[in-house]
Parts: C-alpha cells; sequence; structure tokens
C-alpha cells in the first residue's frame, strides 16, 4: 500500500492534487526521492523535468508522444528509470515534461485508488488483481 496526501496545487493555495511519494533510480544507481501528482489524466507512466532526469541520470530511450491537458500531442524525450512500487523495483517510461513530477494511469493499473478531496485528506493507492 502506498499512502499520501492531498495538498493545495498552487503556492496561493489555490486548487488540489492527490501526492504520494515515490523512490527513482537511473542507470548510474543514483537514487532519489520525489514527491510526484497522482494524475489519472495522464496516460503514462510518469513524468519528471529535465533537469530531475539529468541529475539522476537516466537512460535514453527516444522520442514518445505525450497529450497534454489541452489535448495537443507533443513529442517528449523518453527515460527508462527503476521505481519501488508496492515494495517492488519496477522498470518504468519516464517522460520528459517541464511540470511537476507525476505519475499517471499507467502505473495505476491493477491498483485501487482512494482520495479524500480535501486538504490534507489522505490518498491511498492498494495493489489490486482482478479475479481469476
Amino acid at each position: 500500500m502506498i499512502n499520501g496526501e492531498v495538498r493545495p496545487a498552487h503556492d496561493d493555495g489555490t486548487g488540489l492534487e492527490a501526492r504520494i511519494m515515490v523512490h527513482v533510480v537511473g542507470a548510474s544507481r543514483v537514487f532519489r526521492t520525489l514527491e510526484v501528482v497522482v494524475d489519472t489524466g495522464y496516460t503514462g507512466w510518469m513524468s519528471l523535468p529535465e533537469p530531475i532526469i539529468n541529475d539522476i541520470g537516466l537512460d535514453y530511450m527516444g522520442i514518445r508522444p505525450a497529450t497534454l491537458a489541452n489535448g495537443q500531442t507533443v513529442p517528449t524525450a523518453a527515460y527508462n528509470a527503476g521505481l519501488l512500487w508496492h515494495g517492488r523495483p519496477v522498470d518504468v517510461v519516464v517522460q520528459a515534461l517541464n511540470n511537476k513530477p507525476m505519475v499517471g494511469a499507467e502505473l495505476l493499473a491493477y491498483c485501487r485508488l482512494t482520495v479524500d478531496w480535501w486538504d490534507g485528506g489522505e490518498v491511498v493507492i492498494e495493489e489490486r488483481m482482478p479475479a481469476a
């Protein structure tokens, strides 16, 4: 189970975001703990700004398309990273987007996401497998 918290999206206290902490590792074994936004509208695995990608030393994979919130599709640099998810290491594709670090719907597959949508509310991601 992964736990987090709902917090204001902006410095002025407006908007809300579901946030969790994740552990990311690059090819050079540089390890970073990052606070990320849980964004169910983002269909990828994870996005990070270029400075964080460079700091961790992620391996470049090529160009992949990303669809932005306004519906525009843009090419993005894609990288391979390791992520500790539900206590196990997984390989993920990280797209370089200059926004807040995010995890998306691809990473939430086979999970139950519960959010108490108020400032300070609880965020819970539970691993679930469909019945066979």
